[in-house]
């Protein structure tokens, strides 16, 4: 049977993706026709991606996020 991976991508706080991967899970569960694997990249604990706000404010906290885009800007 194929798998079908429903990747999490956000990682903010306040995130929706959770929810709406829980409601397309559900969905594709009752198709049968899929093994189903759900990777939620916040469970990666990937450093870069834990800003509090949304990246269009380009209001950063962390340094690990700002020294980059010092870098760059």
């Amino acid at each position: 049977m194929p798998t079908l991976q429903i990747i999490i991508a956000s990682t903010r706080p306040g995130r929706v993706g959770l929810p709406v991967a829980d409601w397309f899970a559900a969905r594709a569960q009752q198709h049968g026709g899929f093994e189903l694997d759900v990777v939620d990249l916040a469970e990666l604990d990937l450093p870069f991606m834990d800003e509090p706000n949304h990246p269009r404010l380009r209001r950063y906290e962390h340094q690990h996020t700002l020294r980059p885009l010092r870098a760059v800007s």
